[in-house]
């Protein structure tokens, strides 16, 4: 029997790191080795059996160390909105990533990756724009790279402060800007199957982009769905507009809106029956206010 490989975890302590090396840690073929800046959020990870250690992204010698014996990696970056340039501190990071599996020969790279906004829109989307250019970067360097393109997570419903506005007591609107186009949806667990199924098959998904899809839901579909399932509340769609979504004012809410009005011009296409080959029980958007009752329910107190 093969031993088990490693598998570099970045961003572990985030959720959509902890999920894929939750998911792998579930295979014996695996070993996980999950990195993070502050170990203090990764005890779950210990006590499933991850190798947990710290790494400096500015610091490429300490990235070196990280990924030492390492076959493959999952990648996702983040941004920092409190930065001057989160944008670009972003990239950087992503940068030294990159040049450090190309200088290890690490033998597959999935990144989370997103599309480029300020070239189709002109309006910046500091926290797509960044991980786009990282994605081009990777592609230059000649990695043995798979890239995983998702869309709205359900679970943004329960962290993002902006989605529900209370109108009077048990009567929520939820505010997402996306007119009458439907919002294509993922259950963040289901991206850790995702990535599981693309490292069991590196020589299938070797050089491809996959975009991860669980549901379509326009906001007033979402709307009736979680007054169903969480009664006595009741919701509707707000009728949300980007430029009250930019007055929020809170950090990042301008390249938020601008986020939602490239969705909302449907230029980028995801693919359900894709998805399901690789995930045969993906999530839709019911199962998930199902599960995630009391959550949610917790969410609007």
């Amino acid at each position: 029997m093969a031993a088990p490989k490693m598998i570099a975890v970045f961003g572990a302590a985030g959720d959509q790191g902890s999920t894929v090396a939750r998911c792998l840690l579930k295979d014996p073929q695996y070993k996980v080795r999950a990195i993070t800046q502050d170990i203090s959020q990764t005890q779950e990870l210990t006590n499933l059996g991850a190798q947990v250690v710290t790494a400096n992204l500015k610091d490429r010698s300490s990235i070196k160390d990280a990924l030492k014996d390492v076959h493959g990696c999952f990648v996702v970056t983040s941004t920092d909105f409190s930065s001057p340039d989160p944008e670009e501190d972003e990239y950087r990071l992503g940068e030294n990533i990159a040049d450090v599996c190309m200088i290890l020969k690490i033998q597959h790279v999935v990144f989370s990756t997103t599309p480029g906004v300020r070239d189709v829109t002109g309006g910046k989307a500091r926290h797509w724009d960044s991980k786009a250019r990282i994605y081009t970067f990777m592609k230059e360097r000649d990695l043995p790279l798979t890239g995983v393109m998702l869309p709205f997570a359900y679970n943004q419903l329960l962290t993002n402060k902006y989605a529900f506005q209370k109108v009077k007591e048990h009567a929520f609107k939820l505010c997402l800007p996306m007119g009458d186009v439907s919002l294509n949806m993922l259950d963040m667990g289901d991206l850790g199957k995702a990535v599981h199924y693309i490292f069991n098959h590196q020589d299938e998904c070797m050089n491809k982009t996959f975009n991860l899809v669980g549901d379509k839901r326009t906001i007033k579909e979402m709307a009736d769905i979680l007054s169903t399932e969480l009664r006595p509340y009741a919701f509707e769609d707000a009728r949300m507009i980007f430029s009250q979504m930019k007055a929020l004012n809170f950090p990042g809410s301008e390249d938020m809106a601008n986020m939602f009005e490239y969705i909302q011009r449907g230029d980028l296409r995801f693919n359900l029956d894709t998805t399901r080959r690789m995930v045969p029980d993906v999530m839709d958007f019911t199962t998930w206010v199902k599960i995630n009752k009391e959550a949610l329910i917790a969410t609007l107190k």
